[in-house]
């Protein structure tokens, strides 16, 4: 105790000589003791908030015509002129770089799929597999097709006639249906106990059982992980924990130890996965593709199947849903918030690098998502273009 007062007094000592030393007056020593440290000016993000996109009507919009403004191009066919009837695979490819290499608009991918059914998922084609591009007449020379530009650069054909876009259905390759639920929810769910020949990861066509199984025989229900726990970053708001699907199964025999087949796995099962009621997505995949008519803000809380980045066709959690007007089908802009970085010229002249010269940067648009999945307190969206990683924490906006 003695020896921290002491060294107080002789702090107090050495700042009280060194501004007699100075030749200060009473009022400058009174000043140095007496006047608090005045704290820096909280940052208000709101002053940018215009660069957050804004919805029609507020920014060049004509709320009396169409949604968007469009540009209306007329091109004979789909195909570009150099699309061969037949194409190879090649190491690396994908159905998207297929379509974007031979189709004028590489979101009519399905049109090559369509012409390949042998091909059951769009993912997995491999090397020397031979896909047919089109049949019949060469389509370069065929009926007109518009193509609908959105004023905004969607990078998807949403807007056509009356400012609606194609369905959600059109992705459905690409989605995936994650669920967020509560520790009680998932604690009470009935739950693999063994596999059949294997102690750990299960195989699919094969049986499984399960413990405190209450429903009934030939019921199918997903299989299910629990993942991360997610929380609200604009108000620290816990909602629950993410559970990621695995697979479905169908029930054989109900019984103090269930028995049932593992079926369409998607992901690794285990010892310890839960079941959980299957939701019919359907009527979300209708839901037309548009741009919101209202203001919409809000932020990353949650990237689906990663830990730090995602980019085009991954999955992210975004911290509105229902309450907020958020509906399926809304195209939104994902931007990375505005951040400081060091002035090279700092005004004090106190050399590059200096702690007190920092200048910020306003925030940039990073990539552009279509929700397709909406609960009252969150909501899904597929990143369908980014033009640079999106991270946790970034924020949601007008496309």
């Amino acid at each position: 105790m003695s020896f921290t007062i002491s060294r107080q007094i002789f702090t107090s000592v050495i700042v009280l000589g060194t501004i007699l030393l100075g030749g200060c007056d009473k009022d400058t020593i009174k000043s140095n003791f007496s006047s608090p440290i005045k704290p820096a000016a909280k940052f208000d993000e709101r002053q940018f908030d215009s660069y957050y996109g804004m919805p029609p009507g507020a920014s060049g919009y004509n709320d009396k015509g169409p949604l968007v403004k469009r540009t209306v191009t007329r091109t004979k066919g789909v195909l570009k002129g150099t699309a061969p009837k037949r194409y190879k695979v090649r190491k690396g490819d994908t159905m998207w770089d297929i379509a974007n290499k031979f189709l004028k608009n590489p979101w009519f991918w399905p049109e090559i799929w369509d012409k390949n059914q042998r091909i059951t998922n769009p993912h997995l084609i491999y090397p020397g597999d031979v896909l047919y591009i089109y049949s019949g007449p060469r389509q370069v020379r065929g009926k007109d097709t518009v193509t609908i530009k959105d004023h905004m650069k969607p990078q998807i054909r949403v807007e056509r006639t009356g400012g609606v876009g194609e369905p959600i259905s059109t992705l459905a390759p690409f989605l995936a249906f994650p669920r967020i639920m509560n520790e009680g929810e998932i604690d009470n769910a009935p739950y693999l106990v063994k596999g059949q020949d294997t102690n750990m990861l299960m195989i699919s066509d094969k049986n499984i059982y399960i413990k405190n199984f209450r429903g009934k025989p030939m019921e199918r229900y997903a299989v299910f992980s629990k993942g991360k726990e997610i929380v609200d970053p604009e108000n620290g708001q816990k909602l629950g924990f993410e559970v990621n699907f695995g697979s479905h199964i169908q029930i054989e025999k109900v019984g103090p130890i269930s028995t049932a087949k593992l079926l369409n796995m998607k992901r690794e099962v285990r010892v310890g996965n839960r079941l959980l009621n299957m939701v019919n997505q359907e009527q979300n995949l209708k839901a037309p593709m548009l741009i919101p008519r209202q203001k919409v803000r809000g932020s990353v809380m949650s990237l689906y199947d990663a830990d730090l980045i995602s980019g085009k066709g991954m999955i992210i959690t975004i911290n509105k849903g229902k309450r907020d007007g958020i509906k399926p089908g809304y195209m939104l802009g994902v931007y990375k918030p505005s951040y400081m970085t060091i002035d090279p010229y700092p005004t004090a002249k106190k050399g590059y690098g200096s702690l007190t010269d920092k200048v910020r940067i306003p925030p940039e648009r990073a990539a552009t998502a279509v929700v397709y999945n909406v609960t009252d307190r969150f909501s899904y969206a597929l990143i369908t273009k980014s033009d640079q990683e999106v991270r946790n924490g970034y924020k949601i906006g007008n496309p």
